[in-house]
């Protein structure tokens, strides 16, 4: 399945051409753990989309960006859809950042570089995920953030 995402994303695009079929390599590669690859189509991808679809493409790539690891990119990714929208597209923004923030948060802990600059990310984390849970509608039907929440409540608890 590399291989193959790899030449679509090599040529550009799925047989057929387009924005439409450069998103589904996009999405497949998100979807299979090919985050490198997502991340470099969706960044190509979304200058050339109108402002309606740029939004949703945004907070996919800032979920590529956090499933790659990569947390402090998926931060500044999802701070301008914080600021500038209501509804699902900023919760699930919220919802990526404060995941971001406390894997960040984590991997300072397990480097033993716990400081009070951890601790600070653990509550922006919290802050966060907790926004998106006291929403009227709130995204999480499978009790994943409650979970999370609940480790970084322990987290905070190691850091004191």
């Amino acid at each position: 399945m590399a291989t193959a995402l790899a030449s679509c994303e090599n040529a550009g695009t799925l047989p057929g051409g387009g924005a439409e079929s450069e998103y589904l390599v996009a999405r497949q590669a998100l979807e299979t753990g090919n985050y490198d690859i997502a991340i470099r189509t969706y960044a190509r991808l979304m200058g050339r989309v109108d402002a309606s679809a740029a939004s949703r493409l945004q907070l996919e790539y800032a979920h590529a960006l956090l499933r790659g690891n990569r947390f402090d990119e998926a931060v500044a990714a999802t701070d301008p859809l914080i600021a500038r929208h209501d509804g699902a597209i900023r919760l699930s923004a919220l919802a990526v950042r404060g995941t971001a923030r406390h894997e960040e948060a984590r991997r300072q802990i397990d480097a033993g570089r716990g400081t009070a600059a951890t601790r600070t990310l653990l509550m922006a984390a919290q802050a966060d995920l907790t926004a998106t849970l006291q929403a009227p509608e709130p995204l999480d039907a499978t009790g994943s953030m409650r979970a999370r929440l609940d480790l970084i409540a322990a987290d905070l608890a190691r850091l004191r």
